[in-house]
């Protein structure tokens, strides 16, 4: 083989290498990832979720705990959150504690919506 022909090859390899290397490490969009239950991002998005909802149902809802956060990356994120919160139930009655699973979407300029909110046991 002509040095050439080396030359091209080598330099063919170390481009497929390049590309593939950063693949890898850049954020893919698709599937949920594993978040950070301490972040700003998913505080806030929790925070945001139980305001919706409480104002929604017209009832006191109160973030007791994030169990667990993902999120996933779209035109803008997707945060799956399992927490639990307290609830005022029915009139006379005691508030109860559930354990909800929510998706909060938050687009490019921050904006957020609540799009589900659900009582789960979140996979468990």
């Amino acid at each position: 083989m002509n040095l050439y022909k080396r030359i091209t090859v080598f330099a063919y390899a170390l481009a497929v290498i390049f590309a593939s290397a950063t693949a890898s490490s850049a954020q893919m969009v698709g599937g949920f990832k594993p978040a950070d239950i301490e972040s700003d991002a998913v505080q806030e998005a929790a925070s945001f979720a139980v305001e919706a909802q409480a104002e929604k149902t017209r009832k006191e809802i109160l973030l007791d705990e994030i169990l667990k956060a993902e999120v996933q990356v779209v035109a803008g994120r997707n945060y799956r959150l399992c927490m639990r919160v307290n609830s005022e139930a029915g009139e006379g009655q005691d508030a109860v504690s559930l354990i909800i699973q929510t998706v909060v979407y938050v687009d490019l300029k921050g904006n957020k919506k609540l799009s589900s909110w659900a009582v789960s046991e979140c996979g468990e």
